[in-house]
């Protein structure tokens, strides 16, 4: 009799939604960090592309999964909250003096929330190594070609290295945060201390614009969490979000310690001195704020002073005011304690990441610019992949069968056995 050995017709649209998927995520873990270095608006247009494949393979694979996580998401503690901000930052139009370009940057967090919410959901349940495996190596790869751009332009006496060499070593530098997590979850500890190497030679490139003290502060995060995850999270969940809410005491407290600082510090008190007059000058703002993109155009039309604070902090408060900062406050809280409940090295990663970015945000680097949110919204999308992929995939031991008594008769000359 013939056995029949061959395999079941696999599904054409399983495959397509197998095929576009991979070449989504590949856009996102793979091509994102490499064409950053080459491309200024690299972020702002392959997150969106990368996103799309994603999603037009769930709807492909399995539709009604990806309406409920979305409707699951929306309906969320951090997504109402999310959701509210976003509202709140619409609503400000109604008393910007600039409704045009301020509608314009409320598009732009409206879109980076958007893409969150459905590149969530489009991920499958379980996601597989051979797709996450593209987030170390699209790093490692563009690490290892950025250093070898900045070592030409350094060989070439330039004073600096091209405008997308340096957006694309920041891309590289936060991506490095759900590799690094990726490597060690997978044990593989010497891929992981290689890119960490790779890692800390950009960052040392970054010094003058905060970068390397934010990478600093998210590697004491990564390791406050790896010795003691839910107390270490906690913690830094508590300072990110009461820096974030309590920002307009700030002012007032530092004023009398940077009095007696030498004179290098004359700058930075200025900037202090014009935050605590916008406070004292304007207290109803305070609840309502300016309304959305007033800091950068008030400083050009000088209605507000050119050597203003440039930072996360106080833009938040002079455009939301209390009711957009306790928003983003709430939201920093509960992101940050989602990402310290994933496990093992996942959780030390996204605290790190988060750490990371908020630092580079208070020292105000890319306050909110589309390219920014673009390429948190991708690194956020990658710990969530990560984390659909650390399923079990040990196999269970499979006990040997025990060996039968041996009944035969000894030969001769032998000893019987006992």
């Amino acid at each position: 009799m013939i056995r029949n050995n061959a395999q079941a017709p696999l599904d054409p649209a399983t495959d397509a939604a197998l095929l576009l998927r991979r070449i989504g995520f590949g856009t996102l873990a793979l091509v994102l960090p490499l064409a950053a270095l080459v491309s200024r608006r690299a972020a702002v247009v392959l997150v969106p592309i990368g996103i799309a494949l994603l999603i037009i393979a769930a709807l492909i694979e399995d539709p009604r999964r990806f309406v409920g996580t979305f409707r699951a998401l929306l309906v969320s503690r951090p997504g109402l909250i999310l959701i509210g901000l976003i509202a709140w930052a619409f609503l400000s139009l109604v008393w910007s003096p600039f409704p045009a370009a301020a509608a314009e940057k409320a598009g732009n967090l409206m879109l980076a929330a958007v893409l969150g919410f459905v590149g969530l959901s489009a991920l499958p349940e379980r996601m597989r190594s051979s797709n996450l495996n593209l987030v170390a190596l699209g790093t490692g790869s563009a690490g290892i070609f950025a250093l070898g751009l900045i070592a030409v332009a350094a060989l070439r006496h330039a004073e600096t290295p091209p405008g997308a060499v340096e957006r694309g070593v920041s891309i590289i530098l936060i991506m490095a945060w759900p590799a690094l997590a990726w490597l060690l979850s997978r044990e593989r500890g010497l891929s992981a201390l290689g890119l960490a190497l790779v890692v800390t030679l950009l960052a040392l490139t970054r010094f003058e614009d905060g970068e390397t003290l934010a990478m600093i502060f998210g590697a004491v995060a990564f390791g406050a969490v790896t010795a003691s995850p839910e107390r270490a999270t906690q913690i830094i969940a508590a300072i990110v979000a009461g820096l974030m809410l309590f920002a307009p005491v700030l002012p007032f407290l530092m004023a009398p310690l940077v009095a007696i600082l030498p004179d290098s510090a004359d700058d930075f008190a200025q900037m202090l001195s014009i935050w605590a007059d916008v406070i004292r000058q304007s207290p109803i703002e305070v609840i309502t704020g300016h309304g959305l993109d007033t800091v950068l155009r008030g400083q050009m039309n000088g209605t507000l002073p050119q050597p203003a604070p440039a930072t996360l902090l106080f833009e938040t408060w002079y455009e939301l005011g209390l009711v957009g900062a306790a928003a983003a406050a709430a939201c920093l809280y509960f992101a940050i304690r989602a990402a310290g409940r994933m496990t093992g090295a996942l959780a030390a990663g996204g605290v790190a990441a988060f750490t990371t970015a908020f630092a580079l945000s208070v020292f105000g680097f890319a306050p909110l610019l589309p390219w920014w949110l673009m390429t948190l919204t991708a690194v956020m999308l990658l710990f969530g992949a990560i984390a659909r992929g650390q399923y079990r995939t040990d196999r269970p031991a499979v006990p040997l069968p025990t060996r039968a008594p041996n009944h035969t008769r000894p030969k001769a000359g032998q000893p019987p056995r006992a």
